[in-house]
């Protein structure tokens, strides 16, 4: 994960921009926000997010939008790698950003331990 837009890059800002690559099998933990809403945009490839038990198909130019206090995930369930934007905002002070990075983090060292290298979709 690549944070692109945060408040240590841009002090005032309400939101936080991530890019995210998944290779094939990649998916981040369970979590959901309090008073956050999150967007997925898919780059490249394919997502297949779950939202409250529900899998969704998000494909390139395609968003999903996930309200607060949805349990979610995203996970690459295809064959080719999956690059797409995460967006917050408000800022999740439920999850705060170096609780995130360090999620991140450890789901990335666990893809590398295994040798990886407005059309949308809204939930109610």
């Amino acid at each position: 994960m690549k944070l692109l837009v945060d408040q240590e890059a841009f002090p005032e800002t309400p939101l936080t921009i991530a890019m995210v690559q998944y290779p094939p099998g990649a998916q981040g933990p369970f979590h959901f926000h309090r008073k956050t809403t999150e967007i997925y945009f898919v780059l490249s490839g394919e997502l297949t997010p779950t939202v409250e038990g529900r899998r969704y198909r998000v494909k390139r130019g395609q968003l999903l939008y996930i309200p607060p206090g949805k349990e979610h995930r995203a996970a690459n369930r295809g064959k080719g790698a999956c690059r797409f934007m995460t967006i917050n905002t408000p800022l999740a002070e439920d999850v705060p950003e170096l609780r995130v990075r360090e999620t991140w983090k450890k789901v990335n060292r666990r893809k590398s331990l295994k040798g990886s290298k407005r059309n949308g979709n809204t939930i109610p």
